[in-house]
């Protein structure tokens, strides 16, 4: 077997063995597995004898001149109805026939040939039908026989239709006499039928039957009887035989090429379309899964100024540091109270969720998931509509395949950005606000006033003079005043820092929703796998070309 046959099988093979979800190749599969047992066994065949069927209506003389070939009376003949009712093979002796179920003579001349008699095309009886339909099935090269009266034989025609290009074949007239020849008309009509024929042979087979039972020379009264035996006999040799066979190999290729090609050329419009109405599916899933989330967690700052705020709560040093730290203990008690009291209802709502996820370090709660059900419900229209186009163009989907998967990347992205550059915007911008020259800059002033109402305090006493309670009041006012002033301060700078960090993050976000691969993977998967079976047949094709 050559290479190139062996390319063609194993792609053809892969093909008869397709299960998914092209519908039309998937329909092909039985077909293409018969081709392919076929085109196995032929190829084994090539060096195997020639199976030569003798195919026509009643009454043409098949039996006939199968006994006109073979110079004896092998097959029963009858001028008033069918004899043959089932194959009948005549063969070299010792012949390994590819079946064993017909009746077979074993007695040719014939050293590399195997003729078969057929029982009629246009017999009523299914089963004749059906048997001359496995000798075609087996045969390698077809002799049409026909008379003046049924050479336009629909009936044969019919059967013999399917293998168009995929067998030899050759048209003899068994019954010449004096009458014209219908040579050129019915080479004509099998020609618009779209047969292809090769030698043509007008014989009278009686004649010839007769002429060699009786031991004698050939006569001008046998037409082409001579040429019709010296083609049989000297020029289908082996290598004639092996021209014939690889022609058929061939041809079977080709017709199981041009069916691949047609359901090839029919998806490919529809595949174009479905790639851009995913694509299209996907940036408007990506632009409402971007709008719900910037309409959310990322269009409320008081969200980012309570993460940045509890960021630097925790670092925060010195006096205002403290008294900051205080004063977020009371202003985050409201979002911790659900916590602890365990109302689950306040405890999951999404403004706490939203901030956890910037401060907590389990960002991503195992039995939970971001992806909102108003996301969720458009991803489902989405998916109808996508899969509507699937089944037209005949490509067929899992219902509800990919939710799972949108909801864990949709989930991963959020948790990607916000786990990444937006907590890493919180927690650079409040290790900027508790740094050590911040704690400093914001200490100075209370604590310059503290030294200096100490040194008042010390001076009265050294003096013996007692201060009176409106200078320790006047003190505690202008003290508060100051450390009021810093946090309004801390405040203005943490909020600055959450503005600043949140639209960062937004950018961040919009990048990573709107990368593609946020959704419909398992659509764009039954794409690829139509897409590498294209790609298959159009090896086989470059191939058998």
């Amino acid at each position: 077997m050559s290479d190139s046959i062996l390319n063609v099988l194993e792609h053809l093979e892969a093909l008869a063995d397709y299960d998914g979800p092209w519908k039309a190749l998937r329909q092909e599969t039985a077909r293409l597995r018969e081709r392919v047992n076929e085109l196995q066994t032929r190829e084994a065949r090539l060096d195997d004898v020639l199976v030569v069927a003798l195919v026509g209506g009643s009454g043409v003389g098949k039996s006939t001149l199968l006994n006109a070939i073979a110079g004896d009376q092998i097959a029963l003949t009858s001028a008033m109805r069918p004899c043959t009712t089932k194959p009948m093979a005549y063969h070299p002796p010792g012949t390994e026939l590819p079946f064993h179920e017909w009746e077979g003579v074993p007695r040719s001349a014939l050293e590399h040939l195997v003729l078969i008699d057929t029982p009629d095309s246009d017999s009523i009886a299914h089963i004749h039908r059906e048997r001359t339909v496995e000798v075609l099935k087996q045969c390698d090269l077809i002799v049409l026989c026909a008379s003046t009266e049924k050479y336009l034989d629909e009936a044969s025609w019919s059967l013999l239709r399917p293998l168009r290009g995929q067998r030899a074949m050759i048209c003899v007239e068994t019954k010449a006499g004096p009458q014209p020849s219908v040579k050129e008309h019915w080479l004509e009509r099998l020609k618009d039928q779209g047969f292809e024929t090769g030698p043509y042979f007008r014989v009278n087979a009686l004649r010839t039957l007769d002429r060699k039972m009786a031991g004698g020379k050939p006569e001008e009264e046998e037409y082409d009887g001579p040429a019709l035996d010296q083609f049989l006999r000297q020029e289908l040799n082996r290598e004639r035989i092996a021209r014939i066979k690889r022609s058929n190999v061939a041809g079977l290729l080709q017709k199981a090429t041009q069916r691949l090609d047609e359901i090839a050329e029919e998806i490919r419009p529809a595949l174009a379309d479905l790639e851009k109405g995913i694509q299209a599916s996907d940036k408007a899933l990506a632009r409402e899964s971007l709008g719900f989330v910037s309409d959310h967690l990322f269009a409320e700052p008081h969200l980012w100024t309570y993460a940045v705020g509890r960021e630097t709560s925790v670092r925060s040093k010195g006096y205002i540091g403290i008294c900051y730290r205080v004063l977020d203990a009371l202003r985050s008690l409201p979002m911790r109270m659900p916590s602890f009291l365990s109302l689950a209802g306040l405890k999951n709502s999404d403004g706490r969720r939203a901030a956890e996820l910037l401060t907590s370090d389990d960002l991503m709660p195992h039995e939970e998931t971001i992806a909102p059900e108003r996301v969720l419900e458009y991803y489902r229209t989405q998916q109808s509509e996508l899969a509507l186009t699937f089944v037209r163009a005949g490509i067929e989907v899992r219902e509800g395949a990919g939710e799972l998967a949108f909801q864990q990347e949709l989930d991963r992205r959020l948790v990607s950005v916000i786990k990444g550059p937006a907590r890493e915007r919180v927690q650079n911008g409040a290790r900027r606000l508790s740094r050590w020259l911040t704690t400093v800059l914001l200490d100075v002033p209370p604590v310059a006033f503290l030294c200096y109402t100490a040194f008042i305090v010390v001076k009265s006493y050294l003096a013996a003079r007692f201060l009176d309670v409106s200078f320790l009041i006047h003190s505690a006012t202008v003290l508060a005043i100051i450390t009021t002033v810093e946090l309004v301060i801390l405040s203005f700078a943490i909020r600055s820092v959450a503005w600043m960090a949140r639209q960062g993050s937004l950018q961040d976000l919009k990048a990573a929703f709107l990368a593609p691969r946020l959704a419909f993977e398992e659509e764009k998967a039954v794409l690829q796998d139509v897409r590498d079976n294209l790609k298959r047949i159009e090896s086989i094709k470059a191939m058998v070309q």
